[in-house]
Parts: C-alpha cells; structure tokens; sequence
C-alpha cells in the first residue's frame, strides 16, 4: 500500500532548478511518487538529462515512458499530440498519471523559444481541467534568460522551487494565449517574393519547389514543404499572398489570409474527417521543422520555417 495521495486534477507547474544536481533533486522523488503509487509516467527531456535521470530512478526507470524532448519537441506544435497520445494511452478510468517536459532550454533557436512558450501557454487550455495529469515543466535557472523565466511564470499557475511550491502572481490563463496568438510576427527584414491567392495547387508547388531547390533542401524535404503549403493554401480566399524568402539558416514560407484563425490549437489537434481548413495546420505541423501562425483582426499569418 502508498501512503502516496493521488490527484484527480490538472496541475501545471513550472520546476525551476539549477544545475543537474538541483534538477535530480525536484524530479527523481517526483517521478519516483509516481511509479510507487502506481501512476503511468511520462518524462519528456533533452536527451543529455535522460541518462543522469535513468540512472538516478534505479529500477523504477523501467516502469516509465522516457521521449527524448530534442525530437518530440523540435516543432513545439507536436509536443501537445505527444502528451494527448499519452493521455489516451495511459489516463484510462480517469487514472491519475504524471509527466515531467522540459520544452524550452538554452541554445534553442528564437522562433523556436517563441513557439515553446506558446506552448506552454496553450498547455493551460489543451487539457481539461479535471484531468489527473500533474505536470511538472523543469527551467534551468542558470542557462536561461531572466525574459525566459519570466515567461514561464505568466504560463504555469505553479512554480516550484528548491522543494517549495508557491502560486504564481503572473499567471495569466487564457489572456496569455490571446496575447501570445493575437501578437502579429515582423514583417521579414530582406526581400520577400511573393503569388496572389488563391493559386492553382500547380502554381503553389512551382513557386515553393523552385525556391527549395535553389537553398539546398532535400527532394523529400522539398517534398514535404510542397504539399504542405498546397494544403495550406487550398482554401484561400481572395487577398490572401503566399510570400517565400531566405534568413540566415532558415527558408520562409508564409501565408497570409484576410480569414482570421479562431482556434489557438489549430494545427496542434488532429482535425476531424470535417475540416478541410484545419488538415493544412496539421499536415504542416507533422512534416516541417517550426509553424507559426497568429491571428489578428486583420487576418492570419502562418510562416512555415525550414531550417538549413
């Protein structure tokens, strides 16, 4: 028998730890509560965590479902699809589990930070709230930025702490996924060319294999950005521009449509056979390196970024 008491509701919360030492200390006992009360586990964390971890938790490691956080969340919008299939698989009988994720960490890319702590903030509405997931989010509070931890306090109600738990006073719910959504990216910074939409599928593909070939990209790289962006303009409407331009390491595919996006989710839950609209977000998603899209009121934006 576990003295261990189990929880019937979502807690999100933000583990700030320094250093590995401190980082073992807040997620060994944490995760090791789990498997003793017979909770499904699920640690998603960079792969140079993964070792220290398995080796700390002994034979308790066995009974948990390791991910290596470098490739679940290399598109930030597969992450929230990770922690569903886990649910599905796992929260049975409203079976309490838990999950340790660590999204963000030094030396990732901005856009990809921006679409992290997006993210984080989409967490908050993504699972409902009488789900038994207890949540645990690690930030290493000597490598990231004080912006960055800042952030992560507006995105989880919880923060932990060398053992303390408090309540954050800058968690913002749903008022954070509007601001982050509704935020409009910059305009790009070089020359940008550019189609009308709507364009015939044949256009679209000419214009986006034409540039990803002149970058270098891999004919199933190039394959994939291609369908992607013909599912992606295939319902647009009149006044929407599909533009293409290249940053250092990266190609630029975006699309803008005078239709705003009324779902922050949009691309990040797997549409039902009846929404056309949503399959282009989705497909997008499972295929390219990072999406971004934000809605305003004078439409959506969605750039679809290849790293080079």
């Amino acid at each position: 028998m576990t003295s261990i008491r189990a929880h019937s509701s979502y807690r999100h919360e933000a583990f700030l730890y320094r250093g590995e030492d401190d980082f073992l200390a807040g997620t060994v006992p944490f995760v090791y509560d789990g498997v003793a009360a017979g909770q499904p586990v699920m640690v998603a964390i960079r792969g140079p965590r993964l070792p220290a971890l398995r080796s700390a938790l002994g034979p308790a490691a066995a009974e948990v479902l390791f991910v290596d956080m470098a490739g679940l969340g290399h598109n930030p919008a597969r992450i929230i699809p990770g922690w569903r299939r886990f649910l599905d698989e796992r929260c049975v009988d409203d079976r309490p589990v838990r999950g340790v994720g660590e999204p963000i960490w030094a030396g990732r890319r901005p856009a990809e930070v921006t679409e992290a702590q997006l993210h984080e903030a989409l967490l908050n509405v993504a699972v409902e709230p009488d789900t038994p997931l207890w949540l645990r989010c690690p930030y290493d509070m000597e490598s990231l930025t004080d912006a960055e931890l800042d952030e992560a306090a507006r995105s989880h109600p919880i923060l932990v702490e060398a053992g303390v738990l408090r309540g954050s006073c800058s968690y913002a719910g749903m008022q954070h996924v509007e601001d982050l959504f509704g935020a409009a990216v910059p305009e790009p910074d070089r020359p940008a060319e550019g189609i009308a939409l709507p364009a015939s599928p044949a256009d679209v593909a000419a214009f986006v294999e034409r540039h990803a070939e002149a970058v270098g990209l891999t004919a199933e790289r190039a394959a994939g950005l291609s369908t992607a962006m013909r599912e992606l303009t295939a319902a647009a409407i009149p006044g929407g521009r599909l533009r293409i331009w290249t940053e250092p390491g990266a190609l630029v595919c975006e699309v803008l449509d005078p239709d705003p996006v009324d779902d922050p989710l949009a691309g990040r839950v797997q549409p039902a056979d009846g929404e056309p609209d949503a399959r282009g977000l989705w497909l997008a998603n499972r295929t390219c390196d990072l999406i971004q899209v934000r809605s305003t009121p004078d439409g959506s934006t969605v750039r679809v970024i290849s790293w080079l």
